[in-house]
């Protein structure tokens, strides 16, 4: 007999709510699935329009997940997170994000999880005022980046970029924006 006080049972139980809440399961459907047919998922993920922290659901989740309550807010130690149109979003406009989790551990909602990518899905975009542009030396945002995603022809590698943002503050010219990832 199951004991459904118990922590583990009490995880299983809130992921398949929050599974069977976003997910709609018709019999049609579930008989496709038992007899070996596919569907195309209707419903298509939704593009961020603000950037979101780090540990983010995927952002038609993340909407239905996050209350706004603030909680990951106080819990990041950069002060990089605000709560806006009562969803939580992030601003690197003067400080970076150091991926500790924190905001993730004190998401209760699982709006953030530590199980999502580490990424802010934010890159680099360099303005027509960086020094490299009129073929002076430069090499400021190549050395502050931690993951080394910026090659000397100011190419990103998105695959090694998470979107920290010590890119954007290293720049002394401020000829750096972050833009989400398209």
């Amino acid at each position: 007999m199951f004991n459904f006080t118990d922590k583990k049972n009490q995880k299983d139980e809130r992921y398949y709510q929050a599974y069977l809440s976003h997910h709609v399961i018709s019999r049609r459907n579930l008989f496709r699935g038992i007899l070996g047919g596919s569907e195309k998922h209707l419903q298509q993920d939704a593009k961020r329009a603000v950037p979101r922290p780090p540990f983010a659901a995927k952002e038609h989740l993340f909407l239905n997940a996050c209350n706004g309550c603030g909680d990951c807010v106080s819990a990041c130690p950069n002060s990089i997170l605000q709560i806006s149109e009562g969803k939580v979003m992030l601003d690197l406009g003067y400080s970076t994000c150091s991926f500790c989790g924190r905001c993730a551990d004190a998401c209760i909602q699982q709006a953030l999880h530590r199980a999502f990518r580490a990424d802010t899905e934010l890159r680099p975009t360099f303005l027509s005022s960086c020094i490299q542009h009129s073929h002076q030396s430069c090499e400021c945002c190549q050395q502050a980046c931690p993951k080394q995603a910026i090659s000397p022809d100011l190419q990103v590698d998105p695959l090694r970029c998470n979107g920290c943002g010590e890119c954007q503050l290293s720049c002394f010219v401020s000829a750096i924006r972050l833009t989400l990832d398209s």
